[in-house]
């Protein structure tokens, strides 16, 4: 199977719908298809409307207190951030250094940790609005249409049957797996232990397959029979 190039990312936000909420950060890291090294990192902040008023003008969700407490952002900080069209640009022109025929079939595979629940709609909405968008389908041209991976998905595969699992959040995994929580809810942070939890599952998959047989009811018989 052609290993296309993964780029994992991760946004943070001002809400909680990924439908209305503002995002004010975006981070993401590029790995290699084929070994899983890393190939380029990007970072920015993005300017938001910190007038609640003006938000929900706008149509938007105002920033919730929350939020900010989570990400460790201000209003003040936040009102200095690049536009998000001019950050949607960079975005764009990084993801696109992995798409090496240009089209959105060979398109980088989007990676991430509740991506599929939380980040995606966020993509979309950006696409809609500042280009990458395919009418017909009706969703974002940035990454592979089809293949994405999503590891808190991935992680229930796993771990559904463990007890001892009460969370499938990135925290949790920080904490099943060693990794430092220090920093953690930043964007660019939560994307580079994702793509080390990403690259360590892969290799297992990897490992694993090859030798991996059904049992007989599955192989020969239906379960259901």
């Amino acid at each position: 199977m052609l290993k296309r190039d993964i780029v994992v990312f991760d946004l943070e936000t001002g809400g909680r719908n990924p439908f209305t909420c503002q995002p004010t950060q975006i981070a993401a890291v590029a790995l290699d298809g084929r070994n899983l090294k890393p190939k380029g990192e990007f970072c920015s902040g993005i300017w938001a409307e910190t007038d609640d008023d003006k938000a929900i003008e706008a149509g938007l969700a105002p920033i919730e207190e929350g939020a900010l407490k989570v990400t460790g952002q201000t209003r003040e900080e936040i009102a200095k951030f690049p536009t998000p069209e001019s950050v949607w640009r960079k975005f764009v022109s990084f993801v696109n250094r992995f798409n090496y025929k240009k089209t959105s079939w060979f398109a980088p595979i989007g990676a991430g940790w509740n991506t599929l629940g939380y980040d995606m709609p966020i993509i979309n909405r950006m696409a809609e609005k500042y280009g990458q968008w395919d009418d017909k389908r009706n969703q974002q041209t940035l990454f592979h249409q089809i293949f994405h991976v999503d590891m808190m998905q991935n992680m229930y595969m796993w771990m559904e049957a463990d007890q001892d699992v009460k969370s499938l959040s990135l925290d949790t995994m920080r904490e099943r797996f060693g990794i430092p929580k220090e920093g953690a809810h930043d964007a660019l942070k939560d994307v580079k232990d994702t793509a080390d939890i990403l690259a360590k599952f892969l290799k297992t998959h990897r490992a694993v397959y090859r030798n991996l047989e059904l049992d007989q009811c599955l192989a020969g018989k239906s379960m259901f029979e």
